[in-house]
């Protein structure tokens, strides 16, 4: 039979059991947080062509600014310039649906880290014919430019969108549609997205990394910028409206 001095302790333990009990929960609660904030540190600044993250590293000054980079000493390339029908053939025709999702999100992550990575650039060479154009606006992702689309002169189950970025708004005329464009070695046109239709057909959607200016068929000329921030609510892919 138990005395009294022991029902005592034993009633004295209780509290610092319920003390304990609490003490534990809040320090795996506390080492819980410390885990998801590392894990979503991780996940923001891996992934800055994704909404969300864009928004905080952008807040937060954390994204560098799009880089104008120089003729003599551009990102390199692990297979060079290639035509539109070499990238499809080598490189994306077997890309389709989440796979291509996928390769569009690093595309696109890899222009706004300015190519940190070695080797993550594809450049685009060509002979195309123009059949539209499009004023950039503050509903597309790069808010103020021109943007060219021309179909492959040499292979007709590509185009390509020739997006020309600048500070300022641009006039294009649509006595452009029609007109050639020629894509040299000296433009560095760099994909940013690939987009497939029902069809088959492959659209390339590249940028000059090298900016400066750049003349149109018409004559016009084009003083490219990099673009100061991204609109990652923006229209992107881009559409454009069909000529009748």
């Amino acid at each position: 039979m138990k005395t009294g001095n022991e029902r005592k302790g034993y009633g004295d333990q209780k509290p610092n059991l319920a003390s304990l009990f609490w003490w534990s929960l809040t320090i795996s609660t506390l080492s819980a947080l410390v885990i998801l904030s590392w894990v979503s540190s991780i996940y923001i600044f891996n992934n800055p062509s994704e909404k969300i993250p864009y928004k905080i590293l952008s807040k937060f000054d954390k994204l560098e600014p799009i880089e104008k980079f120089s003729k003599s000493t551009p990102p390199q390339s692990k297979i060079g310039f290639r035509s539109l029908r070499e990238l499809m053939e080598t490189e994306f025709s077997n890309l389709s649906g989440v796979y291509l999702d996928y390769q569009n999100k690093k595309l696109l992550k890899n222009y706004i880290e300015n190519y940190k990575i070695k080797n993550s650039i594809y450049y685009v060479k060509g002979d195309f014919k123009i059949t539209n154009t499009k004023i950039l606006d503050k509903s597309d992702l790069i808010t103020n430019g021109i943007a060219i689309e021309a179909n492959s002169k040499n292979f007709p189950k590509t185009a390509v969108i020739f997006i020309l970025p600048a500070l300022q708004d641009q006039n294009v005329e649509t006595d452009l549609i029609g007109q050639d464009l020629t894509l040299g070695t000296d433009i560095f046109s760099s994909v940013i997205n690939v987009s497939t239709t029902a069809n088959k057909r492959m659209t390339f959607t590249v940028v000059p990394i090298v900016y400066g200016n750049f003349k149109l068929p018409n004559s016009l000329t084009v003083n490219m910028s990099p673009p100061q921030k991204l609109n990652i609510d923006g229209n992107w892919p881009l559409d454009f409206i069909r000529p009748n």
